[in-house]
Protein backbone atom coordinates (compact mmCIF):
# COMPACT_ATOMS: atom_id res chain seq x y z
CA UNK A 1 0.00 0.00 0.00
CA UNK A 2 1.12 3.29 -1.15
CA UNK A 3 1.89 6.21 1.45
CA UNK A 4 -0.98 8.24 -0.21
CA UNK A 5 -3.52 5.10 0.04
CA UNK A 6 -2.31 4.59 3.90
CA UNK A 7 -3.05 8.25 4.26
CA UNK A 8 -6.35 7.60 2.46
CA UNK A 9 -7.35 4.86 4.59
CA UNK A 10 -6.41 6.61 8.28
CA UNK A 11 -8.32 9.26 7.13
CA UNK A 12 -11.29 7.74 6.34
CA UNK A 13 -10.94 5.41 9.10
CA UNK A 14 -11.18 8.51 11.22
CA UNK A 15 -14.34 9.55 9.57
CA UNK A 16 -16.23 6.52 10.39
CA UNK A 17 -14.96 6.61 13.95
CA UNK A 18 -16.39 10.34 14.28
CA UNK A 19 -19.63 9.19 12.40
CA UNK A 20 -20.07 6.68 14.42
CA UNK A 21 -19.50 8.43 17.88
CA UNK A 22 -21.61 10.91 16.12
CA UNK A 23 -24.56 8.52 16.18
CA UNK A 24 -23.57 7.12 19.38
CA UNK A 25 -23.65 10.46 21.13
CA UNK A 26 -27.16 11.04 18.97
CA UNK A 27 -29.31 9.35 21.80
CA UNK A 28 -30.30 9.65 25.52
CA UNK A 29 -31.71 6.94 27.98
CA UNK A 30 -34.22 6.65 30.43
CA UNK A 31 -32.25 8.40 32.85
CA UNK A 32 -32.04 11.17 30.60
CA UNK A 33 -35.64 11.33 30.07
CA UNK A 34 -36.12 11.69 33.84
CA UNK A 35 -33.32 13.94 34.26
CA UNK A 36 -34.65 16.25 31.56
CA UNK A 37 -38.38 16.02 32.75
CA UNK A 38 -36.98 16.72 36.13
CA UNK A 39 -35.24 19.96 34.67
CA UNK A 40 -38.39 20.92 33.34
CA UNK A 41 -40.82 20.71 35.97
CA UNK A 42 -40.61 24.15 37.65
CA UNK A 43 -41.61 25.65 34.29
CA UNK A 44 -44.12 23.58 33.57
CA UNK A 45 -46.08 21.67 36.92
CA UNK A 46 -48.33 25.09 37.39
CA UNK A 47 -49.39 23.78 40.42
CA UNK A 48 -52.93 26.12 41.59
CA UNK A 49 -54.58 25.91 44.72
CA UNK A 50 -58.27 26.55 42.71
CA UNK A 51 -60.98 25.96 45.67
CA UNK A 52 -62.66 24.07 47.89
CA UNK A 53 -64.88 20.95 47.25
CA UNK A 54 -67.64 20.45 49.80
CA UNK A 55 -68.91 16.62 51.20
CA UNK A 56 -71.93 15.23 52.96
CA UNK A 57 -71.18 12.53 55.72
CA UNK A 58 -74.16 10.65 57.63
CA UNK A 59 -74.02 8.59 60.50
CA UNK A 60 -77.20 7.68 62.25
CA UNK A 61 -76.08 11.03 65.20
CA UNK A 62 -76.32 13.23 62.00
CA UNK A 63 -74.99 15.13 58.95
CA UNK A 64 -71.84 16.97 58.60
CA UNK A 65 -70.13 18.21 55.63
CA UNK A 66 -66.28 17.76 55.05
CA UNK A 67 -63.84 19.69 52.57
CA UNK A 68 -61.25 18.85 50.48
CA UNK A 69 -58.68 21.23 48.50
CA UNK A 70 -59.43 21.72 45.10
CA UNK A 71 -56.02 21.93 42.67
CA UNK A 72 -54.49 21.55 38.91
CA UNK A 73 -51.32 20.78 37.82
CA UNK A 74 -49.43 19.50 34.95
CA UNK A 75 -48.13 16.29 34.36
CA UNK A 76 -45.52 14.59 32.04
CA UNK A 77 -47.43 11.79 30.48
CA UNK A 78 -45.97 10.84 27.64
CA UNK A 79 -42.76 11.42 25.41
CA UNK A 80 -42.77 11.80 22.02
CA UNK A 81 -40.25 11.13 20.06
CA UNK A 82 -39.47 11.27 15.88
CA UNK A 83 -36.36 10.30 14.35
CA UNK A 84 -34.93 8.62 10.99
CA UNK A 85 -35.16 5.09 11.85
CA UNK A 86 -35.55 2.81 14.76
CA UNK A 87 -31.42 2.27 14.49
CA UNK A 88 -30.70 5.81 15.89
CA UNK A 89 -34.01 5.96 17.55
CA UNK A 90 -33.06 9.35 20.19
CA UNK A 91 -34.70 7.42 22.86
CA UNK A 92 -31.97 4.24 22.82
CA UNK A 93 -32.99 2.10 25.60
CA UNK A 94 -36.91 2.38 25.42
CA UNK A 95 -37.93 3.85 21.86
CA UNK A 96 -35.11 1.54 19.96
CA UNK A 97 -37.30 -1.48 21.33
CA UNK A 98 -40.23 -0.71 20.84
CA UNK A 99 -39.20 0.99 17.13
CA UNK A 100 -37.34 -2.05 16.16
CA UNK A 101 -40.82 -4.34 16.79
CA UNK A 102 -42.68 -1.44 15.02
CA UNK A 103 -40.50 -1.65 12.08
CA UNK A 104 -41.20 -5.37 11.88
CA UNK A 105 -45.08 -4.84 11.86
CA UNK A 106 -44.79 -2.17 9.40
CA UNK A 107 -43.11 -4.26 6.92
CA UNK A 108 -45.64 -7.02 7.81
CA UNK A 109 -48.12 -4.83 7.28
CA UNK A 110 -46.93 -3.28 3.54
CA UNK A 111 -45.65 -6.52 2.75
CA UNK A 112 -42.15 -4.80 2.40
CA UNK A 113 -39.66 -3.74 4.24
CA UNK A 114 -39.15 -0.18 5.37
CA UNK A 115 -36.54 1.78 4.94
CA UNK A 116 -35.59 4.26 6.76
CA UNK A 117 -38.22 6.93 6.31
CA UNK A 118 -36.22 10.50 7.80
CA UNK A 119 -34.59 12.42 4.85
CA UNK A 120 -34.51 16.21 4.56
CA UNK A 121 -34.26 17.11 1.10
CA UNK A 122 -36.01 18.22 -2.15
CA UNK A 123 -38.68 15.82 -2.84
CA UNK A 124 -38.22 16.45 -6.68
CA UNK A 125 -35.77 18.59 -8.67
CA UNK A 126 -37.81 20.66 -10.01
CA UNK A 127 -39.05 21.89 -6.31
CA UNK A 128 -37.97 24.44 -3.93
CA UNK A 129 -39.59 23.09 -1.32
CA UNK A 130 -37.52 20.29 1.11
CA UNK A 131 -39.96 17.96 2.43
CA UNK A 132 -38.90 16.24 5.97
CA UNK A 133 -39.85 12.86 6.11
CA UNK A 134 -40.32 11.13 9.70
CA UNK A 135 -41.44 8.29 12.23
CA UNK A 136 -42.53 9.05 15.57
CA UNK A 137 -43.83 7.41 18.38
CA UNK A 138 -45.43 8.16 22.23
CA UNK A 139 -44.63 6.26 24.95
CA UNK A 140 -45.42 6.74 28.62
CA UNK A 141 -43.14 8.93 30.58
CA UNK A 142 -41.68 6.62 33.71
CA UNK A 143 -42.19 9.40 35.92
CA UNK A 144 -45.68 9.05 36.30
CA UNK A 145 -45.24 6.13 38.23
CA UNK A 146 -44.66 8.17 41.19
CA UNK A 147 -48.26 9.88 40.85
CA UNK A 148 -50.40 7.11 39.52
CA UNK A 149 -52.65 4.65 40.76
CA UNK A 150 -51.21 1.65 38.51
CA UNK A 151 -49.26 0.88 35.08
CA UNK A 152 -51.27 -1.39 32.26
CA UNK A 153 -49.07 -2.31 29.22
CA UNK A 154 -50.54 -0.31 26.64
CA UNK A 155 -50.09 -0.52 23.31
CA UNK A 156 -51.71 0.38 20.18
CA UNK A 157 -54.94 -0.90 18.70
CA UNK A 158 -58.13 -0.51 16.27
CA UNK A 159 -60.45 -0.03 18.76
CA UNK A 160 -60.52 4.15 18.35
CA UNK A 161 -60.19 3.23 14.55
CA UNK A 162 -63.27 1.03 14.36
CA UNK A 163 -65.20 4.20 15.88
CA UNK A 164 -63.87 6.39 12.96
CA UNK A 165 -66.74 6.59 10.95
CA UNK A 166 -69.09 7.61 13.46
CA UNK A 167 -67.39 10.95 13.46
CA UNK A 168 -68.16 11.85 10.01
CA UNK A 169 -71.08 13.83 10.75
CA UNK A 170 -68.73 15.70 12.59
CA UNK A 171 -66.08 16.20 9.71
CA UNK A 172 -69.24 17.04 7.28
CA UNK A 173 -70.27 19.66 9.54
CA UNK A 174 -66.83 21.30 9.23
CA UNK A 175 -67.06 21.15 5.85
CA UNK A 176 -70.01 23.49 5.68
CA UNK A 177 -67.99 25.98 7.19
CA UNK A 178 -65.13 25.55 4.61
CA UNK A 179 -64.88 27.64 1.66
CA UNK A 180 -67.32 26.12 -1.51
CA UNK A 181 -64.00 26.36 -3.67
CA UNK A 182 -61.96 23.82 -1.59
CA UNK A 183 -63.92 20.46 -2.51
CA UNK A 184 -62.76 20.85 -5.86
CA UNK A 185 -59.58 19.91 -4.60
CA UNK A 186 -60.41 16.83 -3.07
CA UNK A 187 -59.51 13.38 -4.77
CA UNK A 188 -62.67 11.38 -6.25
CA UNK A 189 -61.77 8.30 -3.69
CA UNK A 190 -61.56 10.59 -0.12
CA UNK A 191 -64.97 12.66 -1.50
CA UNK A 192 -66.57 8.84 -1.80
CA UNK A 193 -65.87 8.47 1.46
CA UNK A 194 -67.74 11.75 2.58
CA UNK A 195 -71.16 10.72 -0.19
CA UNK A 196 -70.89 7.17 0.64
CA UNK A 197 -70.32 6.36 4.53
CA UNK A 198 -70.49 2.29 3.78
CA UNK A 199 -67.47 2.64 1.29
CA UNK A 200 -65.37 4.50 4.41
CA UNK A 201 -66.47 2.08 6.82
CA UNK A 202 -65.76 -0.80 4.64
CA UNK A 203 -62.24 0.70 4.16
CA UNK A 204 -61.93 1.08 7.84
CA UNK A 205 -63.04 -2.71 8.48
CA UNK A 206 -60.51 -3.77 6.13
CA UNK A 207 -57.84 -2.37 7.50
CA UNK A 208 -58.68 -3.29 10.90
CA UNK A 209 -58.83 -6.80 10.05
CA UNK A 210 -55.25 -6.52 8.63
CA UNK A 211 -53.75 -4.47 11.69
CA UNK A 212 -55.69 -7.51 13.60
CA UNK A 213 -54.11 -9.96 12.50
CA UNK A 214 -50.37 -8.21 13.88
CA UNK A 215 -51.79 -7.51 17.37
CA UNK A 216 -49.79 -10.29 18.97
CA UNK A 217 -46.46 -8.62 17.26
CA UNK A 218 -47.93 -5.25 18.23
CA UNK A 219 -48.41 -6.36 21.50
CA UNK A 220 -44.53 -7.47 22.12
CA UNK A 221 -43.41 -3.75 21.83
CA UNK A 222 -44.37 -2.73 25.00
CA UNK A 223 -41.23 -2.19 27.29
CA UNK A 224 -41.33 -2.55 31.23
CA UNK A 225 -39.74 -0.87 34.03
CA UNK A 226 -37.05 -3.73 34.11
CA UNK A 227 -35.87 -1.79 30.30
CA UNK A 228 -34.10 0.60 31.98
CA UNK A 229 -31.01 -0.36 33.59
CA UNK A 230 -29.74 0.48 36.50
CA UNK A 231 -32.78 0.51 38.88
CA UNK A 232 -31.47 2.27 42.12
CA UNK A 233 -30.53 4.91 40.08
CA UNK A 234 -34.12 4.84 38.26
CA UNK A 235 -35.90 5.01 41.74
CA UNK A 236 -33.49 7.75 42.77
CA UNK A 237 -34.46 10.15 39.89
CA UNK A 238 -37.82 8.69 40.39
CA UNK A 239 -37.83 10.13 44.26
CA UNK A 240 -36.57 13.36 43.09
CA UNK A 241 -39.32 13.87 40.89
CA UNK A 242 -41.82 13.02 43.43
CA UNK A 243 -39.75 15.52 45.86
CA UNK A 244 -40.17 18.31 43.90
CA UNK A 245 -44.14 17.99 42.69
CA UNK A 246 -44.52 17.64 46.71
CA UNK A 247 -42.46 20.75 47.43
CA UNK A 248 -44.57 22.62 44.51
CA UNK A 249 -47.57 21.28 45.93
CA UNK A 250 -46.68 22.94 49.28
CA UNK A 251 -45.47 25.85 48.40
CA UNK A 252 -49.07 26.46 46.94
CA UNK A 253 -50.67 25.45 49.91
CA UNK A 254 -51.82 22.46 48.90
CA UNK A 255 -50.40 20.17 51.86
CA UNK A 256 -48.56 17.60 49.32
CA UNK A 257 -52.19 16.92 47.16
CA UNK A 258 -51.51 15.51 43.71
CA UNK A 259 -54.10 14.78 41.03
CA UNK A 260 -52.70 11.12 39.82
CA UNK A 261 -51.59 10.83 36.13
CA UNK A 262 -53.67 8.81 33.83
CA UNK A 263 -50.69 7.66 31.42
CA UNK A 264 -49.73 4.36 32.09
CA UNK A 265 -45.50 4.42 32.35
CA UNK A 266 -43.58 2.90 29.67
CA UNK A 267 -47.07 2.17 27.81
CA UNK A 268 -46.72 2.86 23.99
CA UNK A 269 -49.92 4.79 22.96
CA UNK A 270 -48.58 5.47 19.29
CA UNK A 271 -45.91 4.21 16.81
CA UNK A 272 -45.59 5.19 13.28
CA UNK A 273 -44.49 2.16 11.44
CA UNK A 274 -47.37 0.06 13.10
CA UNK A 275 -49.74 2.45 11.85
CA UNK A 276 -48.08 2.79 8.42
CA UNK A 277 -51.16 2.39 6.88
CA UNK A 278 -52.00 5.68 7.69
CA UNK A 279 -49.05 7.73 8.70
CA UNK A 280 -47.39 6.72 5.32
CA UNK A 281 -50.69 7.51 3.21
CA UNK A 282 -51.83 4.53 2.20
CA UNK A 283 -54.98 4.62 3.09
CA UNK A 284 -54.95 8.78 3.45
CA UNK A 285 -58.27 9.05 5.43
CA UNK A 286 -57.10 12.21 7.56
CA UNK A 287 -57.56 13.57 3.63
CA UNK A 288 -60.96 13.79 5.23
CA UNK A 289 -60.48 16.59 7.51
CA UNK A 290 -60.56 20.16 6.42
CA UNK A 291 -57.25 20.96 8.13
CA UNK A 292 -55.87 18.96 4.94
CA UNK A 293 -56.48 21.52 2.50
CA UNK A 294 -57.15 24.66 4.07
CA UNK A 295 -53.81 27.15 4.78
CA UNK A 296 -53.94 28.43 7.57
CA UNK A 297 -56.03 26.30 9.50
CA UNK A 298 -54.88 24.19 11.77
CA UNK A 299 -51.31 25.27 11.70
CA UNK A 300 -48.56 24.45 14.26
CA UNK A 301 -48.64 28.38 14.66
CA UNK A 302 -48.95 31.78 17.02
CA UNK A 303 -49.86 34.00 13.74
CA UNK A 304 -51.00 31.66 11.10
CA UNK A 305 -51.44 34.33 8.21
CA UNK A 306 -47.39 35.66 8.70
CA UNK A 307 -45.66 32.41 9.99
CA UNK A 308 -46.13 28.70 10.43
CA UNK A 309 -44.06 25.81 10.98
CA UNK A 310 -46.35 23.65 9.50
CA UNK A 311 -50.06 21.88 9.02
CA UNK A 312 -51.40 19.65 11.94
CA UNK A 313 -53.21 17.85 8.96
CA UNK A 314 -52.78 16.00 7.46
CA UNK A 315 -50.92 13.61 10.67
CA UNK A 316 -48.75 11.82 8.08
CA UNK A 317 -45.10 11.29 8.25
CA UNK A 318 -44.24 13.80 5.73
CA UNK A 319 -43.77 18.03 6.13
CA UNK A 320 -42.53 21.03 4.35
CA UNK A 321 -40.29 22.30 6.63
CA UNK A 322 -36.54 22.83 5.99
CA UNK A 323 -35.55 23.66 10.00
CA UNK A 324 -35.28 19.90 11.77
CA UNK A 325 -36.13 21.19 15.33
CA UNK A 326 -39.71 22.64 14.12
CA UNK A 327 -40.22 19.63 11.81
CA UNK A 328 -40.07 17.38 15.27
CA UNK A 329 -42.24 19.97 16.80
CA UNK A 330 -45.04 19.43 14.38
CA UNK A 331 -44.93 15.95 14.40
CA UNK A 332 -45.17 15.75 18.09
CA UNK A 333 -48.25 18.12 17.69
CA UNK A 334 -49.88 15.74 14.95
CA UNK A 335 -48.70 12.60 17.36
CA UNK A 336 -50.56 14.53 20.39
CA UNK A 337 -53.61 15.34 18.76
CA UNK A 338 -54.37 11.95 17.53
CA UNK A 339 -53.10 10.06 21.06
CA UNK A 340 -55.55 12.85 23.12
CA UNK A 341 -58.56 12.10 20.62
CA UNK A 342 -61.34 9.16 20.26
CA UNK A 343 -62.03 7.68 17.27
CA UNK A 344 -59.36 9.17 15.20
CA UNK A 345 -58.10 7.74 11.38
CA UNK A 346 -55.11 6.10 13.22
CA UNK A 347 -53.46 2.62 15.17
CA UNK A 348 -52.92 4.04 17.92
CA UNK A 349 -54.54 4.03 21.88
CA UNK A 350 -55.83 6.68 23.48
CA UNK A 351 -54.86 8.82 26.15
CA UNK A 352 -57.71 9.42 28.40
CA UNK A 353 -58.45 9.94 32.19
CA UNK A 354 -58.53 6.67 34.68
CA UNK A 355 -61.30 8.69 37.12
CA UNK A 356 -60.03 6.88 40.28
CA UNK A 357 -62.98 6.89 42.05
CA UNK A 358 -61.25 8.11 45.40
CA UNK A 359 -61.04 11.62 43.84
CA UNK A 360 -63.55 13.68 41.92
CA UNK A 361 -62.66 15.12 39.05
CA UNK A 362 -62.70 18.31 37.10
CA UNK A 363 -60.10 18.03 34.34
CA UNK A 364 -57.85 15.09 32.81
CA UNK A 365 -55.03 15.18 30.41
CA UNK A 366 -56.10 18.67 29.45
CA UNK A 367 -54.66 21.49 27.71
CA UNK A 368 -51.74 20.13 25.93
CA UNK A 369 -48.05 21.40 26.14
CA UNK A 370 -44.56 20.61 25.54
CA UNK A 371 -40.96 20.88 26.93
CA UNK A 372 -37.94 19.34 24.79
CA UNK A 373 -36.05 16.14 26.43
CA UNK A 374 -33.77 15.95 23.65
CA UNK A 375 -31.11 17.20 22.74
CA UNK A 376 -31.18 20.44 24.98
CA UNK A 377 -33.99 20.15 27.86
CA UNK A 378 -36.19 23.05 28.04
CA UNK A 379 -39.33 24.50 29.87
CA UNK A 380 -42.53 24.69 28.89
CA UNK A 381 -43.68 26.16 25.35
CA UNK A 382 -45.91 26.96 22.95
CA UNK A 383 -44.67 25.90 19.48
CA UNK A 384 -45.21 28.07 15.96
CA UNK A 385 -43.85 31.12 17.33
CA UNK A 386 -42.97 33.58 14.65
CA UNK A 387 -38.95 34.16 14.07
CA UNK A 388 -39.01 35.01 10.36
CA UNK A 389 -37.11 38.49 11.38
CA UNK A 390 -35.28 37.50 14.28
CA UNK A 391 -31.58 36.51 14.15
CA UNK A 392 -31.99 33.10 15.71
CA UNK A 393 -34.20 30.90 14.68
CA UNK A 394 -36.15 28.64 17.56
CA UNK A 395 -34.52 25.79 16.88
CA UNK A 396 -31.40 26.97 16.89
CA UNK A 397 -29.20 25.00 18.77
CA UNK A 398 -31.28 22.37 19.57
CA UNK A 399 -30.14 19.85 16.31
CA UNK A 400 -29.12 16.48 16.41
CA UNK A 401 -26.78 15.05 14.22
CA UNK A 402 -29.06 12.40 13.08
CA UNK A 403 -32.07 14.43 13.09
CA UNK A 404 -33.72 12.82 16.50
CA UNK A 405 -35.51 14.69 18.47
CA UNK A 406 -37.91 13.89 22.09
CA UNK A 407 -40.84 15.90 23.26
CA UNK A 408 -42.65 15.81 26.98
CA UNK A 409 -46.34 15.95 26.58
CA UNK A 410 -47.75 17.69 29.66
CA UNK A 411 -51.38 18.08 30.11
CA UNK A 412 -53.58 19.45 33.11
CA UNK A 413 -55.58 17.84 35.77
CA UNK A 414 -57.65 19.31 38.35
CA UNK A 415 -59.03 17.38 41.26
CA UNK A 416 -60.06 17.06 44.80
CA UNK A 417 -59.69 14.04 47.31
CA UNK A 418 -62.81 12.40 47.52
CA UNK A 419 -63.65 12.62 51.79
CA UNK A 420 -66.83 10.88 51.30
CA UNK A 421 -69.79 8.79 48.66
CA UNK A 422 -71.77 12.24 48.78
CA UNK A 423 -70.13 14.71 46.54
CA UNK A 424 -72.27 18.48 47.41
CA UNK A 425 -70.34 21.02 45.11
CA UNK A 426 -66.87 22.80 44.41
CA UNK A 427 -66.30 26.47 45.53
CA UNK A 428 -65.31 28.09 42.80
Amino acid sequence: MTRGARRLARVFAAFVLTWTMGLASAQTNTMGVVSATLASAPSCISYKVTGVCFFLRCTPFGCSVETSIRVSHYMPDVVLSSFNDQYIHPWKDVGGAVSNIGDKVGSSLLSTPLDASGNTGEAKQSTAEPTTNKSADAIGNPVVLVNNVGTNLVVPGVTELMNFPSTLPQIMAEWATAPASLITNVPSDVVGWMTNPSNLLNTVTGASNLVGGMMPDIGSMAPTASSTGNQSSFQGQLQDFKTMLSGAASAAGGNDMLCPSSADAFGVYFQSDADSYFWRSMIPLDLLYVGSWLPGYKEVSQTPILSTWGSIYPRQGQLVQQHPVKASAVFAKRVSTIILNAAQPHIYSRLKGKSPHSYVWFAQVADPKFSMVYPLPSGCTTFGENDSVSLISYGDGRTTTTNGHVWNLWTRYECCKRKTEIFLFAVP
